[in-house]
Formats: structure tokens, C-alpha cells, sequence
């Protein structure tokens, strides 16, 4: 959860109700006869009484320390009212019971996997967990997953099938390869199934900042009578997988509503991991679509339809110091700044292949440090390099002496090696994840516009578009290691409108990454005027990143509200200065 804003209100601190508590004491005795002499009190006379160890002086200082306790016991109580600061149990006994809403239960991971067999078995499937009648599979820690739908093998005998975890948590997210034995098999079916797509949508308890959220928002916007806040509440809680929803009413006609919903990525990994899997899909249809619907009456007509992934390619340059474990790893990196990116564009062998950059190999360097990026998996594989060899034409030949995990493949994108390589690879996938969908019809000519645009709104939450954000992530998870960060081209910035309202919307997600190094020799190539492109960032586009705040508009292309220059105000002079003396 985001953090809590600050108190509208302060306390004393320790001392400063006894001192308060001493003045009025002692302006009470200035105004007072002294028994003794028959004078008003001297001011030495009242600095001895109010003295520290006096009787007066400890019992304010006692009255200062019940004070400090009491506002303390306020301040905490304050904080309980107030959704985004109360305590856990405050949050599911008070604000929880108020609004008729609990935790969240854990759900099961789902995915698919290749099932083997003799044409014509049947795996019978349920949406029902658990279904005895259901066919179901383990996996080496003995947890239970579950065929969703029918499915009959074919000539081919092997199938795909669809599972969901019967039982529950982050560790039922299934990799791409993990094996699973059949608990009851049905005839003609080879014991073990092998995980094909990566499982999702598997979480343990929902957290006290997820469920804080969740009713903050059911705060914010109160659900009612069928309205959008509605459809949105009940799609958050037919499920503890749904991330969020969102929610296009009258997208087809009147009385029509349209659901999409991403999925909370917990541990699983690469650009789909919040697009929903069988398991949330059915478990979201099953909440909303009537008639088996506890919630939405039967009257409605609701859509429950998954984003459509568009990945976007992105070619970022990065000045960060060389040779260093807090920079590139090589004193020469190498791509370095170019508006075209490096890239496989001829594959031998798994550890000899090509790649085409615009920028020469420097001179001396036959082994430089490189990273390839695997789409699959949003994360750089660091490369055994043996030799870089020129084959002209701008192509080069990388030999390996081992092959990546990663299958390299035409279109891979190839970055300078950095021990920076996770952190980038992180952020640059956080920015992306904090998009949402697009919408499903043209705001600006369809006459369903006034009512079908997506709720939330993007200015609200969840911003559709893409641009230069990415290289503000990337400045603020790397910090002072990153002199610099140029967005250069980045293939996808705005969702594109399906063909057809029921196919879903479109959700920007992070397809090809390359970073090359920027030189501090290359850095005025990069300080022109801006390129303005119009519509997607398919060439070059030079935008600059400071290191100043984020702005409210990041995810959202620079070229859609600025003209000149972006809102994040240039500040390479700044940066060039600052960091002269590091070598990039």
C-alpha cells in the first residue's frame, strides 16, 4: 500500500507540557504576595520554586509524562478511524465489519499443461474445486490441481488441459516445466503432465494493505444499485487473484456490461503474468455472469473477458559509470548509443550467431561483456562470450562458449553487460505493471462514448498509455549509479482498439528490452530538441530523463500533452556535471 498521508494533526512532545504546565505557574506566583515577606514573589524567588527536583517541577514533569501517554493513546486511535492507517485488526473488526467486507480467502495458481495419451482418453474437468469427479494431478510437494474443462486427446494423443489449484498459495504458481503425476488418470493417459504455460493467479491470505486498498476504494467510490463501483467491488472480491477490474458499461448496448481484470503477479514471472489464467477467469464468471451469479441479477447481460497482452519493444540508453560493478562491466561497453537497436538477426548454433549493430566494436575489444534478453521471463541473461568477430555490413559474430538458458532467436535484443541487469530488468517491468487496459470502443467518434469509456478512469488510476515514465523508473530504482536515462524508441505507447468490444482490451506489457551505453562523448546526440513522433514510437524518439520527481503523468507518452519539451524539464547539464569525474 501506498504511504499514509500526513496526520492533519501534532502532539506535544516530551518536556513540552511540563514547560507549559511551569510558565502558567509561574506567571500565576508573579501576580501573588509571598507569605513570608508580604512582597510579590522575585523572579529569583520563582525560578528556585519551579526549579528542577523541586516538588513543582515534578509534578509537571509527572503530568508531561501522562500527557505523552494520553495523546500517544489519541494519535494511535486517530489512526484506527482512518482506512489507510488502522491496524490489522482494526482494518477486518471495525472498518471490515462496518462495510460488510473480510479478508480475502487464498486462492490456487492456474495454467495448462501437455498431457499425454492414446487418442479418444477423456480428462474430465470441473470449475468446481474440488469436483471428485474431476480429474486431478499433484505436484512433487503433493499439492492438488485440477482439470477445469473436458478434454479428449486427439491422433496427435497429447493435449493440452487446463488446471487450477485445489489447494492454495504463492508456491501453487507452477514454472513452464515442472511435472505433475496424475492422481486418478483416466485410462489410456501417460502418468505424469507436464507444465506447458507458466500457472498463475495463486496467493496466499489477502494482506491488511491489499484489503485497505480494496476498501479505500470502495470508500472513494461507493458501489450502488448495479453501478460501475459496483461491478468493480464485486470483481475484486469474487477473488483474491483479481489485482484489480475494469469495468466499460453499455460497451454493446444498453444493460451491457463489459468486465476485464488483471491478476496480482506474486511470484510469477514475464510480461502475461497479470493476464488472467482459466482459474480467475472462472472464478470471476462464475461471481458475475447471471443467472449462477449470487450478486448480478439475472436481467443484466455481463461480459467477463481477459486483456489482450501488446507487448511493447523498448530501446533505452543508459549513462552509467564503466567497469565498475556499479556501472557497465566493461571499461569499453559495447552496443553503445545508437537510435537503432542491437539485435540477433541470424542464429547457427544455441552459441554461435549474429547480430547487427549500428555501433563499431571498439578498438582492442574482441570479448566484450553482452546480456541477452528474454522475453519469456521480462529478466537479462549475462552471455559466456568467446569472441566478437565482424562480419561487415554493421553484422557481428558472437561466439559462446555456452549456450544460454534462454533460447536465442532471430529479433532478441542484445544489451552491454552490467551488474545492474536485475535491477533494470525490475523496474522497467514495475513500470509496466502499474498500466491498465485500454479501452474497447473509439472515444472519439463511436456514440457509445459517453457511457463505455473505462472506469476507473486512467487520470484516476491505472494510466493506459506508455512513454518516457520507464526512464524515470529506471532513475529512481537505480539512484546516483544512473547519470542518465534516454527513452529512444518504444514500439507500443498506446493500446490498440479490438476489433470488436467482446474480444477485450488491449493492455500494454513489456515485450523486448535493450539498454546500450551512453558515453559522455555521445551525450550531445542526445541534448537536440525533441522528436515529436505522432501515434506509436516506432523510430527514434530522444527524451531525456532527469533525476527530478516523477510526474502525475507518468506512463502516459510524452507526445500526448506537451508539444515542446516534456514536463520532466531536461537536466543533462546537471547531470554531465555532477558526474564528470565517474567515466561514463
Amino acid at each position: 500500500m501506498a504511504d499514509a498521508p500526513d496526520r492533519e494533526f501534532a502532539v506535544f512532545q516530551r518536556s513540552e507540557v511540563r514547560e507549559l504546565t511551569l510558565s502558567l505557574f509561574r506567571n500565576a506566583l508573579r501576580s501573588q504576595t509571598n507569605p513570608d515577606t508580604g512582597a510579590t514573589f522575585t523572579e529569583e524567588e520563582i525560578a528556585v520554586a519551579t526549579a528542577k527536583g523541586t516538588k513543582r517541577w515534578v509534578e509537571a514533569d509527572a503530568d508531561d509524562l501522562v500527557a505523552l501517554i494520553d495523546q500517544q493513546r489519541a494519535l494511535w486511535l486517530a489512526d484506527q478511524v482512518r482506512v489507510d492507517r488502522a491496524g490489522s485488526s482494526w482494518l477486518t473488526e471495525y472498518h471490515g465489519r462496518m462495510w460488510g467486507e473480510a479478508l480475502l480467502a487464498p486462492t490456487g495458481g492456474s495454467g495448462e499443461a501437455a498431457a499425454t495419451a492414446t487418442a479418444g482418453t477423456v480428462f474430465v474437468g470441473s470449475t468446481t474445486l474440488p469436483d471428485p469427479a474431476a480429474t486431478y494431478a499433484t505436484d512433487p510437494a503433493g499439492l492438488r490441481y485440477q482439470v477445469l474443462y473436458n478434454v479428449t486427446t486427439g491422433a496427435g494423443s497429447t493435449a493440452t488441459v487446463e488446471l487450477a489449484g485445489i489447494d492454495t498459495g504463492t508456491e501453487t504458481n507452477l514454472a513452464v516445466g515442472d511435472v505433475l503425476t496424475w492422481a486418478n488418470a483416466p485410462p489410456g493417459a501417460q502418468p505424469t503432465a507436464t507444465v506447458s504455460t507458466a500457472f498463475s493467479g495463486g496467493t496466499n491470505t489477502e494482506t491488511s494493505a491489499e484489503f485497505a486498498k480494496r476498501l479505500a476504494a470502495r470508500i472513494r467510490r461507493k458501489p450502488a444499485a448495479g453501478n460501475v463501483s459496483h461491478f468493480r467491488s464485486w470483481t475484486r472480491e469474487s477473488s483474491n487473484a483479481v489485482e484489480d477490474a475494469f469495468v466499460y458499461a453499455c460497451a454493446l448496448h444498453a444493460g451491457s456490461v463489459i468486465v476485464s481484470f488483471t491478476v496480482k503477479r506474486q511470484t510469477t514471472i514475464g510480461p502475461a503474468a497479470r493476464i488472467p489464467s482459466a482459474g480467475p477467469l472462472a472464478a470471476v464468471r462464475a461471481y458475475l455472469i447471471p443467472p449462477a451469479s449470487p450478486v448480478v441479477p439475472a436481467q443484466a447481460h455481463v461480459l467477463v473477458v481477459p486483456p489482450v497482452s501488446q507487448p511493447s519493444a523498448v530501446l533505452l540508453n543508459l549513462a552509467m559509470v564503466k567497469g565498475r560493478s556499479s556501472g557497465w562491466t566493461d571499461r569499453s561497453p559495447w552496443p553503445t548509443y545508437s537510435t537503432t537497436v542491437s539485435s540477433v538477426t541470424n542464429v547457427t548454433t544455441q552459441t554461435s550467431f549474429r547480430i547487427h549493430s549500428d555501433s563499431a566494436l571498439p578498438t582492442g575489444v574482441s570479448a566484450p561483456s553482452l546480456m541477452l534478453w528474454d522475453v519469456d521471463t521480462s529478466s537479462f541473461e549475462s552471455l559466456n562470450v568467446t569472441s566478437v568477430a565482424s562480419f561487415g555490413g554493421g553484422e557481428y559474430t558472437v561466439t559462446l562458449s555456452q549456450a544460454p538458458t534462454a533460447t536465442v532467436a532471430v529479433g532478441d535484443y542484445v544489451s552491454p553487460g552490467t551488474a545492474r541487469r536485475d535491477q533494470i530488468a525490475s523496474a522497467s517491468e514495475a513500470y509496466f505493471d502499474g498500466l491498465g487496459p485500454g479501452e474497447v470502443i473509439d472515444l472519439d467518434t463511436d456514440t457509445r462514448a459517453s457511457r463505455a469509456f473505462r472506469f476507473t478512469e486512467p487520470f484516476e488510476e491505472w494510466p493506459q498509455l506508455a512513454g518516457s515514465g520507464i526512464a524515470t523508473a529506471l532513475q529512481d530504482e537505480l539512484g546516483v549509479a544512473l547519470a542518465s536515462a534516454d527513452l529512444i524508441s518504444m514500439s507500443v505507447t498506446e493500446p490498440s482498439l479490438p476489433s470488436d468490444p467482446v474480444v477485450g482490451p488491449s493492455l500494454i506489457t513489456l515485450g523486448e528490452l535493450a539498454v546500450d551505453a551512453l558515453l559522455r562523448s555521445q551525450q550531445s546526440a542526445v541534448e537536440a530538441p525533441h522528436a515529436q513522433p505522432t501515434g506509436a514510437i516506432s523510430g527514434t524518439w530522444h527524451a531525456r530523463k532527469s533525476v527530478g520527481p516523477p510526474s502525475r503523468f507518468a506512463g502516459m507518452p510524452e507526445h500526448r500533452y506537451s508539444t515542446s519539451a516534456p514536463p520532466h524539464a531536461s537536466r543533462a547539464t546537471g547531470a554531465s556535471g555532477q558526474h564528470s569525474g565517474l567515466g561514463w
